[in-house]
Parts: structure tokens; sequence; C-alpha cells
């Protein structure tokens, strides 16, 4: 979670989560996404190591812009993924983050 914390904060976004990260304890329930929590529509959704569930994929597919992070290039998440790493997002995550700070100014 400090990972995605870190992405959210140098992008000024919210965070949600998979049933699966709310089963864990990691995020609470209201920041589920999915079939059994809430539907969203953002400019920009970023999946992080989301596999993407028919579940969670009928609360964030109508994103405007779906960038997916996972290490299995079959994950289902890529099929509604307008841009897609396939890559471990504990690597990738550092790198992305430092990018976006260094393209926004910011320490």
């Amino acid at each position: 979670m400090p990972l995605a914390r870190r992405l959210a904060d140098v992008l000024g976004a919210a965070l949600g989560a998979s049933r699966d990260v709310v089963d864990r304890g990691w995020l609470s329930y209201p920041h589920q996404v999915g079939l059994s929590g809430k539907t969203i529509t953002p400019k920009l959704y970023v999946g992080l190591g989301v596999s993407g569930s028919v579940q969670h994929l009928a609360g964030m597919q109508t994103s405007q812009t779906i960038v997916a992070i996972n290490t299995d290039p079959e994950a289902p998440i890529f099929r509604v993924a307008d841009f897609g790493i396939v890559g471990d997002m504990f690597d990738v995550l550092p790198a992305l983050v430092e990018k976006l700070r260094e393209a926004k100014g910011k320490p």
C-alpha cells in the first residue's frame, strides 16, 4: 500500500481497491470497486496488480483512460486497458513515481 499511496499522492488521486485488498484489511470497504463495491468513472484508472476479474471490471471499465500493471501478460485487465505494463508493480512503481515527480517539479 505505501507504493500505491505514493502514486496517488503524486497524481492527486484517490485510492480504490479490489475485493481482495479489502478482504485483507489493507483498505476499508468504502474503497472497494466492483459489483460488490462502487462503480467509478475517473479520468485515469491505474490498476496495480489487478487481474481484472469480471466483478472488478464492472466497477471500473468506464474509466476514461485505463493503465494496467500486472506480471501476467494474459491478465483480463489488459483487454480493457488503454496502456499496459507487463511487470512487477514493486519494480515499476518506484520508477514511475520518480518520473512523475520530476515532471511535476517535485523532489
